[in-house]
């Protein structure tokens, strides 16, 4: 069973994140993980501060909440 945000469009990022990746998500606006869903992953791997580790907890926490993130 996937756990919903009980506010829609609101489902922070995951607090397991390394700093330098938060801060360059912070850096492009990316707050949420909706937000993420329509970047993309291409789009994340090429910031500073992601690494596939990132992309892997990212991708967790998505399918946690029943999220999708893109190819693109």
């Amino acid at each position: 069973m996937t756990r919903k945000s009980p506010r829609p469009g609101s489902t922070p990022l995951p607090a397991g994140l390394a700093a330098p990746a938060r801060k360059s998500l912070a850096h492009a606006g990316l707050e949420t993980l909706e937000h993420l869903a329509a970047v993309g992953r291409r789009r994340l791997a090429g910031m500073p501060g992601i690494c596939p580790r990132t992309l892997a907890q990212l991708q967790d926490a998505m399918d946690e909440h029943g999220l999708e993130l893109p190819a693109g």
